[in-house]
């Protein structure tokens, strides 16, 4: 190796390790009341209180600010649309190629643990790190897996692209009527506690209000969009592994 390119790696090195330290004095700040001031301080005091929640960041998205997360929800949705109406379905064909026996009788056992992971990060989004975005991303995985180890034929003759369409529409028609119930009682567009929905407990897995059920409608569109949008990129891949392999044969009997 030059002397150039150790100075280089030398340099990186200490790069990454100092960002590493100054990430580290900041989590380790985190605990001071001193850092902690403005608007941070009011939701960590208030947060629990005002809306059952105990994870801070889920009752910003989905109460504090809830109006916002609708509409990163739906930037989502016009993703998928997009996707879908530029990689429309007569443009490609679908591959049945997949992995081995081993990795096909491997991914029985990891998805019912995927499942039970993603389902989990939604459902207890309110309570603990997760919520709707994560855990639907773990279900957009599974998606993906099956895809990789199957191919892609298998996950379609099971979970077809308009059933996963059907889904994600639902999830934002859910996430829209939750909000109107919030206007029926007079309280605003996706009130919370303040429209009548019972707070519970702190830290029971029935409280937090409309939270809960906002990380559902948000997992259905995100778990449902990604898996549409990846499905629908690896299909415009099949035609064109199949394009090139008609070509090299043709090739060959010429």
């Amino acid at each position: 190796m030059r002397l150039r390119d150790r100075l280089h790696d030398l340099v990186l090195l200490c790069l990454c390790l100092g960002m590493g330290w100054w990430l580290w004095e900041g989590v380790a700040a985190i605990d001071d009341p001193e850092y902690i001031i403005g608007p941070a301080a009011y939701y960590l005091v208030n947060t629990a209180k005002e809306t059952g929640a105990v994870n801070v960041v889920a009752a910003i998205l989905f109460d504090y600010r809830g109006i916002d997360t609708l509409g990163e929800t739906t930037v989502i949705y016009t993703t998928v649309c997009g996707v879908a109406m530029l990689f429309s379905k007569s443009r490609y064909k679908k591959s049945s190629a997949g992995l081995s026996f081993i990795a096909r009788r491997g991914i029985s056992f990891v998805v019912p643990f995927l499942f039970m992971y993603g389902s989990a990060i939604i459902l207890m989004g309110h309570l603990s790190p997760g919520g709707g975005f994560q855990g639907g991303a773990v279900f957009a995985t599974i998606t993906i897996l099956f895809c990789i180890v199957f191919g892609s034929s298998f996950e379609a003759s099971r979970i077809s692209p308009k059933t996963k369409e059907t889904i994600e529409s639902l999830g934002g028609l859910l996430f829209v009527f939750i909000g109107g119930v919030g206007l029926l009682a007079g309280a605003g567009f996706l009130a919370n506690t303040a429209a009548g929905f019972p707070r519970g407990q702190v830290g029971n897995f029935l409280s937090a209000g409309t939270i809960p059920l906002l990380n559902v409608a948000v997992g259905m569109k995100v778990g449902a969009g990604l898996s549409t949008i990846f499905y629908s990129m690896v299909k415009v891949l099949d035609l064109e592994f199949n394009e090139q392999l008609t070509e090299v044969m043709d090739n060959d009997k010429n």
